[in-house]
């Protein structure tokens, strides 16, 4: 026997009350749905820490914008050489943040406004050390030497020591301290 014999209802009305039927939730499709939704938001309330976790670091590194202070502006007013400085400087190793020393020197430029120099050197990345008997900064490595505004004098580097973006905040002198390629005579900043 087929359906449409059990039917007492003419073909179109058949029709009709067999799309009614399926327009109606049955308790199956309920449990159906709630288990959906129910699965979903428990792989959202999983899912988002562990996505946040897993992206940490390149979110951390999207935020690396940092000024450290160096110190207060008056104190570098009347400086007639480099002097040295160490900021605290707050890198991110993966998941960890790591506060290390690092020297940087403060000077005034030709035009006599305060400079931040990086003490890497720009050939192999030692470090400089100023030297105020021969007024310049010496690298102990392969003997580049540098004039107390950063520019090169002579030796192997391609290019004079870096100089940091600087500001001055609230009467502090704030710099934010940078890598930068070695052995390039153009400034590539690396971090």
């Amino acid at each position: 026997m087929t359906q449409e014999s059990n039917c007492p209802l003419k073909n179109d009305e058949c029709a009709a009350c067999l799309a009614q039927k399926s327009r109606e939730i049955t308790r199956r499709s309920f449990f159906a749905s709630l288990l959906g939704a129910s699965a979903g938001l428990i792989a959202t309330v999983i899912g988002t820490p562990m996505l946040r976790y897993i992206l940490y670091p390149v979110q951390a590194a999207a935020k690396t914008n940092k000024w450290t202070e160096v110190g207060d502006v008056s104190d570098f007013e009347s400086i007639a050489g480099p002097v040295a400085r160490t900021i605290s400087l707050t890198q991110r190793d993966g998941w960890r943040e790591v506060v290390s020393p690092q020297p940087v020197f403060v000077s005034k430029s030709e035009e006599g406004k305060l400079q931040v120099l990086s003490p890497i050197c720009p050939h192999l990345g030692c470090s400089v050390g100023w030297h105020e008997n021969q007024n310049k900064f010496i690298c102990p490595c392969h003997g580049g030497q540098f004039g107390a505004d950063g520019r090169r004098l002579s030796g192997p580097p391609p290019r004079g020591l870096d100089t940091l973006d600087v500001q001055v905040k609230d009467g502090k002198l704030q710099v934010q301290f940078q890598y930068f390629r070695s052995n390039v005579a153009d400034r590539q900043l690396l971090s």
